[in-house]
């Protein structure tokens, strides 16, 4: 598979724009499956996560269907659709870094709203532990009331620098690629039986002014769903 260098750009957007081209060129025809996670980052030296990411950022584009388990395969198209060069738009931050940075402080947001929440602050989280509830008893995962819930932490903490760096990392969050990553993991129902039990135990911390065990909720669920991003819907034959 004749993969070029990779330049200064996100490398995840660089492999993207190749794979793209190879696509646009006929190298992979309709139908075709590309090589797994694991061969593409064997050959370009790169890790899985980045491999996973460029995966998504095609699927976006509609040039490959990821299907869970099994493998990724160019999707059919019309001539006029197919990119070109056109190179993949990479936002400033990746999914997985936006994880990685939610991990590191909102913990501890989560224990200065356990000490400072107000009755009404309650009532809110609540509020929106219900719409989550709904969706979830529905076999669906409501991002809308994922985010609130936290934003509303946020806010609780009576810190508004935290609270902007909350809701911007969730703005980060609504970029295409990140939240088709965000569709694949709420298709798997262990990840949105675990995000939803979660949640609740944040809610229940909070509710009992315990900032102990709001930061120690906070961190488990943020890691859990950093473990899910790294390796849980790896798009790769499951073995006999």
């Amino acid at each position: 598979m004749p993969f070029e260098a990779l330049d200064s750009r996100r490398l995840y957007a660089q492999i993207a724009d190749q794979v793209a081209t190879l696509i646009a060129t006929g190298e992979y025809q309709p139908g075709d499956q590309l090589p797994s996670e694991r061969e593409l980052a064997e050959r370009l030296g790169v890790s899985r996560p980045t491999v996973r990411e460029a995966m998504i950022a095609l699927e976006v584009r509609g040039l490959i269907e990821i299907r869970v388990g099994v493998g990724i395969f160019v999707r059919a198209h019309q001539a006029q659709q197919l990119p070109g060069t056109e190179q993949v738009h990479a936002p400033r931050h990746t999914a997985l870094e936006v994880i990685e940075a939610r991990l590191l402080f909102e913990p501890q947001v989560a224990a200065l709203a356990a000490e400072r929440r107000s009755a009404a602050d309650l009532r809110a989280l609540r509020g929106h532990l219900r719409q989550l509830q709904l969706a979830y008893d529905q076999g669906r995962w409501s991002n809308r009331a994922d985010r609130a819930i936290h934003e509303t932490i946020a806010r609780t903490s009576g810190n508004q620098v935290l609270a902007d760096l909350v809701q911007g990392l969730f703005k980060d969050r609504d970029e295409a690629v990140a939240l088709r990553f965000d569709e694949h993991l709420s298709q798997m129902p262990q990840v949105r039986a675990s995000s939803f039990d979660d949640h609740r135990q944040i809610v229940e911390a909070l509710a009992r002014r315990d900032p102990d065990a709001a930061r120690q909720a906070m961190h488990d669920h943020l890691a859990s769903v950093q473990r899910a991003m790294l390796a849980g819907w790896s798009a790769e034959p499951t073995p006999d």
